[in-house]
């Protein structure tokens, strides 16, 4: 592969990618502006070092793990500002978007936040491929392809995910 790729060959994994990674930043920080920097940034850095993939089947995991760092540097350069002398655990920090509801209706409001608590408190293990698969209904091939495990690996999850995660609302319920 050439030192600078092609502008179809770019514009196809941006379009091939956007969708996933756009949902997966919105599933892991609040804020759309700073959910669409993040999938600048990742997508820029992907691209800047394409010449180093040999194999552009492997891009969207090699993608994901390029966003899972790019987001990680943008926490520490969080923390480094507001000169935080301990470092808090980096899944504190990162929590699930909340989704878009009507603020008058507060049943629907108070019904997302008990989802998007009972999200936070599942293992990365398991929110992720959580994440991926309902950000975008992602197929699990895709998913499997992007987290770099096996597929029946990625159904596992998401079914431990719902499972654990309906366990929790009914906790939770009043």
């Amino acid at each position: 592969m050439s030192p600078e790729p092609n502008r179809q060959l770019v514009s196809t994994l941006v379009e091939e990618n956007l969708g996933w990674l756009r949902g997966w930043f919105r599933g892991r920080v609040k804020d759309p502006d700073l959910t669409d920097e993040l999938c600048q940034e990742s997508l820029l850095r992907a691209i800047r070092r394409l010449s180093g993939l040999r194999d552009l089947a492997l891009f969207p995991g090699w993608l994901y793990r390029i966003a899972e760092n790019t987001l990680r540097d943008h926490l520490r350069a969080k923390l480094r500002r507001k000169k935080v002398v301990f470092t808090p655990l980096l899944e504190e920090e990162v929590q699930p978007a909340a989704p878009a509801f009507d603020s008058r209706d507060p049943e629907k409001a108070e019904e997302t936040e008990r989802l998007l608590s009972a999200i936070r408190e599942l293992p990365p293990k398991l929110r992720e491929p959580l994440l991926l698969r309902h950000s975008r209904d992602l197929p699990y091939r895709e998913i499997a392809a992007i987290l770099g495990i096996r597929e029946n690996a990625v159904q596992v999850r998401i079914f431990r995910a719902r499972r654990l995660l309906r366990q929790k609302l009914k906790d939770l319920q009043p």
